[in-house]
């Protein structure tokens, strides 16, 4: 079986408060940030390895999640194959 090449990995958590997840994640781990979209700040891990952190509102999480999902990615060129 032929496997696409990966070129990059994305995991993305969700936080209720952006502000001090980017403290810790920042300050207290070290983590460098790789891209700052507003609402969801990208931070480089090692390699190609990423961590998203998203601000969701609490409003926005169904009353059946008690946490809302996390997103995990996996980046290729070749996404058509």
């Amino acid at each position: 079986m032929d496997y696409l090449p990966l070129t990059q990995q994305i995991t993305f958590l969700y936080t209720h408060d952006l502000i001090t997840s980017t403290l810790f994640y920042e300050e207290k781990l070290g983590l460098k940030l790789w891209l700052d979209q507003g609402s969801c700040r990208i931070y480089s891990v090692c390699g190609d390895a990423y961590l998203g952190l998203c601000q969701i509102e609490l409003a926005s999480v169904s009353a059946s999640q008690k946490q809302p999902n996390v997103i995990f990615t996996l980046v290729t060129q070749q996404v058509d194959e």
